[in-house]
């Protein structure tokens, strides 16, 4: 999606700050509301700003505080420091949580300063707080209404700003995991936001970096415009095995991450080297996954196969390992039964055993197993 540049340049351009939000509390009497009262009386930039700055280092907690807080963002902002914007910024939505044109304010000094993981921070903010302010009810007073009305003005385009500065940060990303995270911060705000189109790009993520709540949203939203991405095919089959829930979408997964495994050319990002580790590691996961769910379902000659076809690959993982052995032994246990088959009560005593000799959840089941062998077929 490519936005105009008249477009973008109105967009750029129409934000402007909100004058006097906070009010002075001048007592003529008392020495800092003498102070302010010279604050409010100098007209040179420079001198007012020592005034400002003295006010401030002597009494921060003032009433006034926020409104001081308030002139020197107007001063500092026209003279680009930066870094005193982000400060000051800070200083005042510490006080008033809800000021919008101070994380607007800031957003703008981290875009000059072009720090990535501050513009992320005050675009969420910034969205955050427009869309707060967004919600506030119109005035009963009709001379109010006015000045809402420029606060909703002022709100939207907030909202517009810091949805196209996420989405252009997102773009911008050479780190697929970090364009990931942007485009996320995106689309939890506003999933139909018009610049979302600008974060869709072909990605890879590694998603066990991430914490699993987030790579859970990453898998389950990039499944939407990218269905046969394995890794979140695998992210997504794997949290639902694991909290035994969806088990018929988790064996449809897991049969899909097979199909491509086997079939899908090489990734250009990956060396041959690469690609074919990722290969063996999903060929054993997704086959473990079908074996594992076709178990549960008491399907146990595919199950059989599947866990058969994954103890090659899972051997380093004694999670798994442990619980393709108890399938296999239950499966074989439950062949040699249906088939009176003796061969496979065999298979089943050599499984059970193996998952017996395991410190894991299956070891107390393998050895009723082993137990309920040894009594209907004399096997040791």
């Amino acid at each position: 999606m490519k936005i105009s540049v008249p477009a973008l340049a109105l967009l750029l351009t129409s934000l402007t700050l909100a004058a006097d939000r906070h009010k002075p509390d001048v007592d003529p009497e008392s020495q800092d509301g003498i102070l302010l009262q010279r604050i409010q009386q100098e007209p040179a930039q420079p001198r007012k700003l020592a005034l400002l700055e003295k006010y401030l280092a002597e009494y921060p907690k003032a009433a006034s505080i926020a409104w001081v807080y308030e002139q020197l963002l107007v001063i500092y902002m026209d003279q680009s420091q930066w870094d005193r914007v982000i400060g000051t910024a800070e200083g005042l939505l510490a006080l008033d949580p809800n000021d919008l044109d101070s994380a607007h304010d800031a957003l703008k000094a981290a875009e000059a300063q072009n720090n990535v993981e501050l513009i992320a921070k005050y675009a969420e903010l910034d969205w955050d707080l427009a869309t707060r302010a967004l919600q506030s009810p119109k005035p009963a007073d009709p001379e109010d209404v006015p000045d809402w009305n420029k606060q909703m003005d002022f709100a939207r385009e907030n909202l517009s700003y810091s949805e196209y500065t996420l989405a252009n940060l997102a773009a911008a990303q050479t780190d697929d995991l970090k364009r990931a995270e942007l485009a996320l911060a995106l689309e939890e705000r506003n999933p139909r936001s018009q610049f979302m189109a600008l974060t869709r790009k072909p990605t890879v993520i590694d998603l066990a970096t991430l914490d699993p709540v987030k790579a859970l949203q990453l898998a389950e939203q990039g499944l939407l415009d990218n269905p046969n991405n394995i890794d979140f095919l695998m992210t997504v089959a794997d949290h639902d095995m694991n909290l035994e829930k969806n088990l018929p979408q988790v064996l449809s997964y897991a049969l899909r991450i097979l199909d491509l495994v086997g079939g899908k050319p090489q990734p250009a990002d990956l060396s041959p080297v690469e690609w074919a580790k990722k290969q063996a590691k999903f060929t054993g996961w997704a086959n473990w996954l079908a074996g594992v769910v076709y178990g549960k379902q008491a399907r146990y000659g595919l199950s059989d196969r599947h866990l058969r076809a994954a103890l090659g690959y899972i051997q380093e993982n004694p999670r798994l390992t442990a619980a393709a052995y108890f399938y296999l032994g239950y499966d074989n246990y439950a062949l040699a039964s249906e088939l009176a088959d003796k061969g496979r009560a065999i298979e089943a005593v050599k499984f059970s055993k193996l998952c017996a000799d395991m410190d894991s959840p299956f070891r107390s089941l393998a050895l009723k197993n082993l137990e309920a062998l040894r009594n209907e077929y004399n096997l040791e």
